[in-house]
């Protein structure tokens, strides 16, 4: 385990010392740079920070606020809605909170990263692809609610917990994610 986060270190100090030494546009650096170990050290970084500032750190919920919030101001009666009414609203504020302005700035800070890498471009899916994409995303929504929130919530914040139903989550995810992996990528000779 020491070795591990030795490796860590040593990775995050060579990553910013490149950066620092580095003299080539920020568009080049921002495209060529990116750490994935640095990557997962600000991420912990990052979820530590929210759950001392907020609590446990969730997409969906928020995601899900979001709706009812844009929704109510084109004139929705979102109370009305169960899951709205009784659950996301049940105090009857339908305002910004700070976990929906974390949601947002994770799409911004998105964003901006891509567009600064030069990555950023907007694409139309291939026409053969879009039910999957459209299943996957309807899956994808109601094992949120069935494993209690989403991969977010479960690893993130679950597992730190110890919490047994985002332990039971968490290999689900791993399990779909291999299955599915093998069955899209049957085609290609995928090696898994």
């Amino acid at each position: 385990m020491s070795a591990g986060l030795r490796g860590i270190a040593d990775g995050t100090v060579e990553y910013v010392r490149g950066l620092r030494e580095d003299d080539r546009p920020v568009k080049v650096r921002l495209r060529d740079s990116w750490d994935a170990r640095t990557a997962g050290v600000a991420m912990a970084l990052v979820a530590s920070l929210w759950f001392s500032v907020h609590g446990h750190w969730a997409i969906t919920g928020s995601e899900a606020r979001w709706a009812g919030c844009l929704l109510a101001g084109a004139g929705f009666d979102v109370a009305s809605v169960d899951y709205w009414g009784s659950v996301l609203f049940r105090d009857g504020n339908i305002s910004l909170t700070i976990d929906m302005l974390m949601i947002a700035s994770l799409v911004v800070g998105s964003f901006v990263a891509a567009y600064a890498s030069g990555d950023f471009r907007v694409r139309k899916p291939k026409l053969n692809r879009v039910p999957n994409y459209a299943v996957g995303g309807l899956l994808m929504g109601v094992g949120s609610r069935l494993a209690a929130g989403c991969n977010i919530a479960n690893l993130f914040s679950g597992v730190a917990l110890l919490s047994v139903h985002s332990f039971l989550a968490g290999a689900g995810i791993v399990l779909g994610v291999y299955v599915m992996t093998h069955y899209m990528y049957r085609e290609v000779g995928c090696a898994i």
